[in-house]
């Protein structure tokens, strides 16, 4: 044995001392981490951790046979986009998307499509007054695709979708997208 194994330990010495034993405490639980992130295919507990950088967004199907509204999963707030697609028949009105009548209900054509109250109604109220719309409707689109914000305000809730007039009779669906903005 060497005389110098008594002598007292620098502070570099305790400093890399103090490091080795933290590193090597820590050591099996990175390896423990990264097999479970890497072998575990499909079930991995750490897939289910939501990616907080990417928008919240989800589509859901507004069916024109269904009086009850739809509602969302997430809770929204402030500004979002709802994108609507798709068209369906009443029964005594015609075929309509989400704004637009544009055809009779024996399925004549209508030239123009007539702007409508019926189709899609936000939390209870027709889509052109939800979306502040009514003033300067967007243009009839013959692919019934159409887009517009919708301000929640401070508002922390689910949004709820419908067909008005849906339900016995009906047929069809909108496909509803919303994506929270802010």
């Amino acid at each position: 044995m060497s005389g110098d194994s008594h002598k007292p330990q620098t502070a570099l010495q305790r400093t890399l001392t103090t490091l080795a034993l933290i590193v090597g405490s820590a050591l099996p639980v990175m390896i423990a981490f990264v097999l479970v992130a890497s072998t575990n295919d499909g079930g991995n507990p750490l897939d289910r951790i939501p990616d907080y950088g990417d928008p919240m967004i989800e589509t859901l199907a507004v069916p024109f046979d269904r009086a009850e509204p739809v509602e969302t999963e997430f809770r929204y707030y402030g500004r979002v986009r709802i994108v609507v697609e798709g068209s369906g028949t009443l029964a005594g009105a015609g075929t309509l998307d989400a704004l637009y009548l544009f055809a009779s209900e024996g399925g004549t054509p209508l030239s123009p499509p007539q702007l409508v109250a019926d189709g899609l109604a936000i939390d209870g109220a027709p889509a052109l007054d939800a979306l502040n719309l009514a003033a300067e409707p967007p243009d009839y689109a013959s692919d019934h695709l159409y887009s517009a914000l919708y301000d929640l305000r401070g508002d922390h809730r689910r949004v709820r979708f419908s067909v008005v007039g849906g339900g016995s009779g009906g047929a069809g669906a909108l496909t509803v997208t919303i994506v929270q903005l802010q």
